[in-house]
């Protein structure tokens, strides 16, 4: 569909037109609306462009395309006018994917608890996403909101290479909607009890302590308890076991804890991924909340 109008600017018009004739005036309106709704060129016919600029004689419209325009290979064209056309559309195109962003966070609620939200909105600061790079990037790649959260989530993870968050990314984090303000989001934890989040920052403090290693993203930290989760078998007892054996023997990362004394390495890979249970948690605390 053809923009039906553009910007007219009065008073560079009446400054540009000055020192034309009234019939100019009009012819340059008429050719303005012409290359404005062909295309952005005008041909180069004169004899059809008085049939389009009916009542001026061929003096006045040569004279007039020679003074506003240029012949160019396609045609006469204004610049002026084509630089107004090409904003335009520009303009209307960022508005189109501001308003399919904007429907996107307002319909997040239904299938997304707050917390989760917010999460995808800190991933979104972390990647630097304008709404153009959000939306031809993210959500028109994955209709699910939930598949590009996860997807979200592997690729900040896979920056670093190795799985350890290390993530080279700035956390330039963004709280209710302004950088810097508001309360800074938790991560999910797989278990959620007090006992558990306060052995999860105990953990943290340790790695923090001895070799002054820190969490740089929420999706790096949210990438650990998931590793931890699914090592634990999602049972909190064993979780918390495994945090302190390993800050108990010096390790920097979660093995699992055997009966027999012997431990067993996590891969770092393959083993990120949340459990059914830990996702049928997420989506009951949805549905109570």
């Amino acid at each position: 569909m053809k923009d039906p109008a553009f910007l007219f600017y009065s008073k560079d018009f009446y400054e540009g037109t000055r020192t034309m004739l009234p019939e100019e005036r009009a012819c340059l309106i008429d050719l303005l609306v012409y290359q404005h709704q062909h295309g952005g060129c005008i041909p180069n016919d004169i004899k059809r462009l008085k049939m389009y600029c009916s009542g001026i004689d061929e003096a006045t419209l040569t004279a007039t395309l020679k003074a506003k325009f240029i012949l160019t290979d396609a045609g006469w064209q204004n610049g002026k006018m084509q630089v107004l056309t090409e904003e335009r559309n520009s303009f209307k195109g960022k508005q189109s994917i501001n308003g399919r962003v904007g429907n996107f966070f307002k319909n997040l609620p239904k299938i997304l608890n707050k917390k989760e939200i917010q999460e995808v909105r800190n991933m979104i600061s972390q990647l630097g996403l304008n709404n153009e790079k959000l939306y031809q990037n993210w959500i028109s790649q994955y209709k699910d909101p939930i598949a590009m959260r996860d997807a979200m989530r592997t690729h900040l993870v896979n920056e670093d290479g190795d799985g350890n968050g290390n993530e080279s990314i700035n956390d330039n984090t963004v709280y209710n909607g302004k950088e810097g303000m508001g309360e800074k989001p938790k991560p999910v934890y797989p278990f959620d009890t007090e006992s558990f989040e306060q052995h999860w920052m105990t953990w943290k403090g340790y790695r923090a302590n001895e070799d002054g290693f820190k969490y740089k993203t929420l999706a790096s930290e949210q990438a650990a308890l998931s590793e931890l989760g699914n090592l634990s078998h999602y049972d909190e007892a064993a979780a918390i076991a495994i945090m302190h054996q390993s800050m108990a023997n010096g390790w920097k990362g979660f093995f699992e804890v055997k009966h027999n004394g012997s431990t067993k390495q996590t891969s770092g890979k393959g083993g990120s991924g949340y459990s059914d249970a830990f996702k049928r948690k997420i989506v009951g605390g949805l549905q109570s909340g």
